[in-house]
């Protein structure tokens, strides 16, 4: 029998020098980069720890890198060969043991408790639901049911990815909604908005 709570699913990766935050280590270097990295990833963790959610990672790409032993939590590997196989696993994963499922990323501040709240609460109206993010993309994702080609022929990286996407659920009549915009941290304009962020939090 399937748990009735929904399932958080966070999609991350290890923390390898030079692997995190690519687009930004021309801006911040190698090693800046990473730490950003791990700070919006700690930051993340601490607004679901204390979370009456079940949170589990799924990491690229080495789910038993020793970063992740002190976060007592389900690990798991990614698996697939693009960001659209990788989470459709992910989440065809936890409905499998749950009746919902809401995956997010780490590099979006705006991504709280209070939000995955209102994400929860959404998803009771809705097949599935999106956290649209300002560059046409989303950082957040809740399903209910198994979507097998929700992302496939997806653009990704591109400002596409979330029209596209959107063509796709028509395509199928799927009973949708969308979150409040969101804004995520991966481009060298987004460091200033960060920081600022960082300073009104």
């Amino acid at each position: 029998m399937k748990n009735r709570e929904p399932l958080i699913q966070i999609l991350c990766k290890a923390p390898v020098l030079g692997k995190v935050k690519t687009r930004l280590i021309q801006e911040m270097g190698k090693r800046r980069a990473l730490d950003l990295y791990l700070q919006m990833f700690e930051r993340l963790m601490a607004e679901l720890s204390a979370s009456r959610f079940k949170t589990e990672l799924w990491i690229s790409p080495d789910k038993d890198h020793v970063f992740f032993e002190p976060h007592a939590v389900p690990r798991f590997q990614q698996a697939g060969p693009d960001l659209g196989s990788r989470m459709s696993t992910a989440l065809r994963d936890g409905l499998s043991r749950h009746e919902s499922v809401i995956l997010v990323g780490t590099d979006l501040p705006l991504i709280n408790m209070s939000y995955i709240e209102l994400a929860v609460n959404a998803l009771r109206d809705h097949d599935l639901i999106i956290g649209p993010t300002e560059d046409g993309g989303y950082g957040l994702v809740g399903v209910k049911v198994e979507i097998p080609d929700m992302f496939s022929n997806i653009d990704w990286g591109t400002a596409r990815v979330l029209s596209q996407t959107c063509t796709m659920l028509n395509s199928h009549d799927l009973d949708y909604g969308l979150l409040p915009l969101i804004w995520d941290v991966d481009r060298p304009a987004d460091l200033l908005r960060y920081k600022a962020w960082l300073g009104n939090a």
